[in-house]
């Protein structure tokens, strides 16, 4: 962390000297040699008694981080070399010239890391974050990324509290997933990937993280983005380190892609594997809302849309059909939508009362589009079996992150034993899922 002007008092001896003894120790030496000549033994002994001293005398703020514009061969130090405790740092998040101290603390049973100036608390964040300096001022950067099974989410924010509410001062976000030749890939643009990255390491090279270890908080210079997964498989591909990142992850999408394939169809049924009609529900797992949907196995299918809140009840019934039911792997069918027909009786957005319910007429959800307007014909689907697994490039779930999502059970789905245990229905639309 960049020291703050305003930190406790520091003795002169330290105003000159960097973190390190060993750079000390060589000042002192040049000092006392400039004339090139062996010292008498009472300067020797002088000079280690003043390493000593100046060694308790460092502040606890570490050597300040490069910052943008200045020259990063200036200063061989990262703000934190080491683990530190975190209480040895102090920071300015509201830029006021007073330091505020940093503690771990306990609320709602979760270990937190807290920023104090007195008895004002700055802002609760959860171990993980970082203090960021950019231009001697302070800021919180809170870096975040979520890998399930072929799927990559990645967000942060730079976060500024100098005024009187937190304000973003940057934010970025990406998704993407390394399914290449799933049905479901939603795209994989090395370019964008690789600016991402570079903007967040160069915030990250400025800061230093807060981790909790042991029940004890500590500081380290944070560590910059590596993007891990492009190491996963070296069968299949390794990165090059004397070419650029994007460089690497078109490398990388081009021999994913080729040991990964999309799935050769093992033909196409007449009918749906099912001995009995299916019953499925898209549903949050929270809330008053759920569309119940009935499949049979010629396609044919009825669905039920509620969602109440107190007296107000948003309803849709519909039903409709899918054709062309081609098998994609031992647990899962491609189904194209070929009719799908509104069954509640009113136009969309018609409200009335029935029932002791103000009920206004909806879209069918779960059947819908990224806009929320009902699916026409040709959207497609996937039909998964109770055998579905998702470890692995190749298998059905794999980077289907946001199907997954609303799977009630979301467990790890780690090796071939992992199974989605339950028929799934896909809508390669939006993600949406149901279950049976």
């Amino acid at each position: 962390m960049t020291p703050n002007p305003h930190s406790p008092p520091r003795s002169p001896l330290t105003t000159s000297l960097s973190g390190s003894a060993r750079e000390t120790e060589l000042r002192l030496r040049s000092i006392f040699q400039w004339e090139k000549k062996r010292p008498p033994a009472w300067f020797l002994l002088l000079a280690a008694l003043c390493v000593l001293l100046c060694s308790s005398l460092v502040s606890c703020q570490q050597a300040p981080a490069p910052v943008q514009g200045d020259d990063p061969s200036s200063s061989d130090q990262s703000p934190v070399s080491q683990p530190i405790p975190a209480r040895e740092l102090t920071c300015d998040l509201n830029h006021n010239g007073i330091p505020e101290e940093i503690r771990l603390a306990e609320a709602y049973g979760e270990q937190e890391v807290q920023i104090w100036e007195g008895e004002t608390l700055i802002t609760r964040e959860a171990p993980g974050v970082c203090l960021c300096t950019l231009e001697g001022k302070d800021y919180i950067l809170r870096p975040y990324a979520d890998l399930s099974w072929g799927s990559c989410s990645y967000h942060y924010t730079l976060a500024d509290f100098s005024g009187e509410f937190e304000e973003t001062l940057q934010w970025n976000e990406i998704s993407f997933d390394l399914a290449f030749g799933a049905p479901y890939h939603q795209g994989f643009d090395p370019q964008a990937i690789a600016s991402y990255v570079e903007r967040l390491n160069d915030l990250l090279s400025h800061s230093v993280l807060l981790f909790q270890e042991e029940g004890e908080l500590l500081a380290r210079q944070a560590p910059a983005e590596e993007l891990d997964w492009l190491d996963d498989f070296p069968d299949v591909f390794l990165r090059d380190q004397e070419k650029s990142l994007a460089e690497n992850l078109r490398a990388y999408q081009a021999a994913m892609s080729q040991a990964f394939p999309p799935p050769v169809p093992l033909g196409q049924r007449d009918s749906l594997p099912l001995e009995e009609p299916l019953e499925l529900v898209y549903a949050s797992g929270a809330g008053a809302w759920c569309t119940v949907l009935e499949l049979r196995a010629d396609g044919s299918f009825t669905g039920d849309y509620h969602d109440s809140d107190g007296n107000i009840q948003y309803v849709c019934q519909f039903h409709g059909t899918f054709r062309d039911f081609v098998q994609l792997t031992d647990s899962s069918w491609l189904l194209t939508l070929e009719e799908l027909v509104l069954d509640t009786g009113r136009p969309v957005g018609a409200e009335w009362d029935a029932g002791g319910f103000h009920r206004i007429s909806s879209q069918p959800v779960g059947f819908c589009d990224g806009e929320g307007e009902a699916l026409l014909p040709g959207a497609q689907f996937i039909l998964y079996s109770p055998q579905a697994t998702g470890h692995a490039p190749g298998t059905e779930l794999y980077g289907a992150y946001e199907f997954w999502s609303w799977w009630p059970n979301r467990h790890a789905l780690v090796s071939a034993w992992d199974t989605l245990g339950c028929y799934g229905l896909h809508n390669l639309e939006t993600g949406n899922g149901f279950f049976s």
